[in-house]
């Protein structure tokens, strides 16, 4: 993993956070928050908005927690390497390395537990090199989180086109119900008109603006996940496996 400032990743989050905030200021003073929610007479944007209030909170624990998890990660690659050798213990789930050194409660500090338990209660008749497997289960346990938020941020896109629709069917609903084409009976057509077109805009403008934000989160997520399981996976292949397995 690239040398990073500590809480990178929640730093990171917090510039973007900012940013968005700065938006909305500016948004909220040129009228155009209030012309979304009044405009929109199906209401989806309030959903759309409600769902990107969640989604975002959601979002800044699990970045909290990854950024705490990668920091304290480091941490125990800066021990092991600095270790000549390396006598791992385990009492009561806590990792000792070489009966001196406590290597902090973690990501990483799980996976080389659970690796030095494979590894000591194999048959010799299996792969000592092989922990593809119990790597891609940390890996799922560690991106399983993001799962929703990427649902949910593909569901704001979805409301955003059912807005749309919507905004459609109010649009055309209005030239359907014509009976005379007297000027105030035009006149309040029109006025039908512009408001399911209104709807129909504004609700895909925020559809696509919260997916958008939203997805642009989680791909943070995903990525410092992955820099993550790199990090674990070298630090173990290079410097523990071949120390536990005796190679």
């Amino acid at each position: 993993m690239k040398e990073h400032p500590e809480h990178s990743l929640l730093l990171r989050w917090l510039i973007l956070t900012g940013l968005i905030a700065f938006s909305l200021i500016v948004a909220w003073n040129e009228g155009i928050i209030s012309s979304l929610f009044s405009v929109d007479q199906s209401n989806i944007c309030w959903v759309i908005a409600l769902a990107y209030l969640l989604v975002t909170l959601h979002c800044a624990r699990r970045i909290y927690t990854l950024s705490l998890q990668t920091n304290l990660s480091v941490e125990v690659d800066g021990i092991i390497k600095n270790e000549e050798k390396l006598d791992l213990t385990i009492n009561d789930e806590e990792v000792m390395i070489n009966s001196k050194v406590k290597l902090p409660d973690c990501f990483m500090t799980e996976y080389i537990r659970d690796l030095h338990y494979r590894y000591n209660n194999k048959n010799n008749s299996e792969d000592s090199g092989s922990s593809t497997d119990l790597i891609d289960v940390y890996e799922s346990r560690l991106k399983g989180p993001q799962e929703i938020g990427w649902f949910v941020s593909d569901m704001m896109l979805k409301l955003g086109l059912l807005g749309t629709i919507i905004g459609f069917i109010f649009m055309l609903g209005s030239v359907a119900n014509i009976a005379d084409f007297d000027v105030s009976g035009m006149q309040k057509i029109l006025k039908h008109m512009s408001n399911g077109m209104g709807t129909a805009l504004y609700t895909t403008l925020a559809g696509l603006t919260c997916s958008i934000l939203s997805a642009t989160q989680y791909h943070m997520l995903d990525r410092h996940a992955d820099e993550l399981i790199e990090l674990t996976r070298h630090l173990t292949q290079v410097h523990v496996i071949p120390k536990i397995t005796g190679n």
